[in-house]
């Protein structure tokens, strides 16, 4: 089989693995899918999986590049458009808490996730998130200095999980 071929091949299986690992994602979370439940809804044996895809993490930090990315494209749109800062920061946090609602189990890992960058072993999936994170955070920043946007980030971050624990209070503001 030639090269080409294989790379194919390869794409296929893991785009496959990654749909059924989204699903399963979706339904039970990060804590309830494990690697015998991905087999079994992709179709694969537990040796095929890891043939392809070599963890939990390694899935969920792929799935959560593929939504960083979509999600960059939304805040590049908000930051071309006309309004001052305050205007687009409102935006930006509308189309997170849409994020954190629909894609909590990667809202959660993303913002748990070490940034492993600065580590030579990390994985290749681990460094690309750190990256693109970082360059959303740095797109960001033409809102406010970077020291204000990541005090709003924990601000809001904290309060996201605080409403996903305990609900929101009567005086909360979206």
């Amino acid at each position: 089989m030639s090269e080409e071929k294989k790379a194919a091949a390869t794409r296929y299986h893991r785009k496959t693995l990654l749909d059924a690992a989204d699903r399963l994602l979706m339904q039970y979370g990060y804590d309830g899918m494990n690697m015998n439940m991905l087999a079994k809804e992709a179709g694969y044996s537990k040796a095929t999986v890891y043939v392809y895809l070599s963890s939990k993490d390694e899935i969920v930090r792929l799935l959560c590049i593929e939504r960083l990315k979509l999600l960059r494209k939304e805040f590049s749109v908000i930051l071309k458009n006309d309004g001052d800062a305050q205007e687009k920061l409102e935006a930006v946090l509308a189309v997170l808490d849409e994020f954190a609602a629909e894609d909590s189990t990667y809202f959660d890992f993303i913002c748990s996730s070490e940034f492993a960058d600065e580590f030579s072993e990390a994985p290749d999936s681990a460094k690309q998130l750190s990256a693109l994170v970082k360059d959303i955070l740095d797109e960001l920043s033409a809102l406010m200095p970077r020291e204000e946007l990541k005090n709003k980030w924990y601000a809001y971050y904290g309060r996201i999980k605080t409403e996903k624990m305990f609900g929101k209070s009567d005086g909360a503001k979206k």
